[in-house]
């Protein structure tokens, strides 16, 4: 069984947040880790002047040279 939670969430919430199980094959217990909504606004929301830089520079690719 594979468990889907947001990995965020104790850092944002104090406490976990499942979201359900994934896929059911055997009794073996697996988690996958995402992000839900509320944290990815608080992540957005602390990170927003990061993000914005990231969108103001420019990404310059130099060609390769063929040797």
């Amino acid at each position: 069984m594979m468990i889907g939670r947001c990995a965020w969430h104790p850092h944002y919430y104090g406490h976990p947040l499942w979201n359900g199980v994934v896929s059911w094959r055997g009794w073996d217990v697996r988690f996958t880790d995402g992000i839900c909504t509320r944290c990815v606004q608080k992540f957005r929301i602390e990170h927003r002047e990061m993000l914005e830089r990231r969108l103001r520079e420019p990404v310059t690719i130099e060609p390769q040279s063929a040797a």
